[in-house]
């Protein structure tokens, strides 16, 4: 049995590139065959075969050959990005169900959906689908809200079940402080994270810098580092990698969703920064403070309320961890087997 991977793979973005890693994880990397923004990385990190994303010759082609699509992980569905880009994920989904193609959705985060054709195109190519299985509540309320009536199962993000690769890392004593910023929509990102380095290096911690996206975040991140003496972390060969790089932190603020999790999945206590609604779930699941803003006074004051708690929160974040990994492990056990009815009745 072929299955034809569809995501935001491809782009080093390392939340997306988790995604992928983890269903990889369950599935063979042999018998799938990824869609990419670049192929030759995905292959060389993952195994899998992959094609251009953008080459519709080519994706036809693989969509032929496929035994079944799975959209794994991400907010695919959305159209803050642009429209070109939620038509695009949509039009997989209705060439997948008129090739008669079984078609998964998988940890689906969902929205926002800011224009009305949005919503009517959403509807309309989700209510052919006999399942959907979503990352948060958030994406299940915003789609019966606009109509979808398919089968909705809240599951997790796909990865809280990524399994960490490299040397254990050595317990948090040297106190470095992790920070995944973005730049967003007019918000005072730079400055405020140069200002919240400083003040960490004043404090007697040592902050780093974490590009989860390399394209957008290291630019970014190289700044604020020339303006504030901070360090900026090198790129992982691997999200696994990553991960596992992660666990010596002693705490982490992050406007990157996968920077939270990433953080959160190895028990580190996040200071959570709610660029978008899919960080409002993740802090509401994970109980985690969170910032609906940011400017310089903003951000350092939340870190000073937020720096006590870290004894207590990491403590604690096991226990509210735990249950979200194993949503994921069991929503990757339901897919394995439907992809065993598949295969067994093909």
């Amino acid at each position: 049995m072929r299955l034809l991977l569809v995501g935001y793979y491809g782009y080093r973005n390392w939340g997306d590139e988790g995604c992928l890693a983890t269903l990889l994880q369950s599935l063979s990397p042999q018998s799938c065959t990824v869609l990419s923004g670049d192929p030759e990385f995905t292959h060389r990190t993952y195994g899998a075969w992959a094609v251009p994303r953008m080459a519709f010759r080519a994706v036809r082609q693989a969509l032929r050959e496929a035994d079944g699509i799975v959209f794994g992980g991400g907010s695919l569905l959305q159209d803050a990005t642009s429209m070109r880009s939620l038509l695009y994920y949509l039009t997989l989904i209705v060439a997948g169900l008129r090739a008669r193609k079984p078609v998964w959705l998988v940890a689906q985060g969902m929205g926002p959906f800011r224009r009305p054709i949005s919503r009517w195109w959403v509807r309309r190519v989700l209510n052919r689908l006999p399942e959907i299985r979503l990352r948060d509540e958030g994406s299940a309320h915003l789609l019966k809200q606009i109509g979808v009536q398919t089968p909705l199962r809240v599951d997790a993000d796909l990865t809280w079940a990524l399994s960490p690769r490299g040397t254990k890392s050595p317990p948090p004593t040297n106190k470095v402080i992790g920070l995944t910023p973005r730049a967003w929509k007019g918000w005072q990102v730079e400055p405020a994270f140069v200002a919240l380095a400083r003040a960490l290096q004043h404090a007697g911690y040592q902050p780093l810098l974490i590009p989860m996206q390399e394209s957008q975040d290291r630019p970014l991140c190289e700044r604020i580092a020339q303006q504030s003496g901070a360090v900026v972390m090198a790129p992982p060969d691997h999200p696994a990698t990553l991960l596992a790089s992660l666990a010596s932190l002693q705490a982490v603020v992050a406007m990157r969703l996968h920077g939270a999790i990433f953080a959160l999945a190895q028990s580190v206590p996040t200071l959570c920064i709610a660029y978008d609604p899919k960080v409002n779930a993740l802090a509401q699941q994970t109980q985690m403070p969170l910032i609906p803003s940011i400017d310089v006074e903003v951000l350092l004051s939340a870190w000073q309320a937020f720096a006590p708690q870290i004894p207590h929160l990491r403590e604690t974040l096991p226990e509210r961890t735990r249950p979200l990994r194993q949503k994921t492990l069991h929503m990757l056990e339901h897919l394995a087997q439907q992809i065993g009815l598949v295969y067994n009745t093909s």
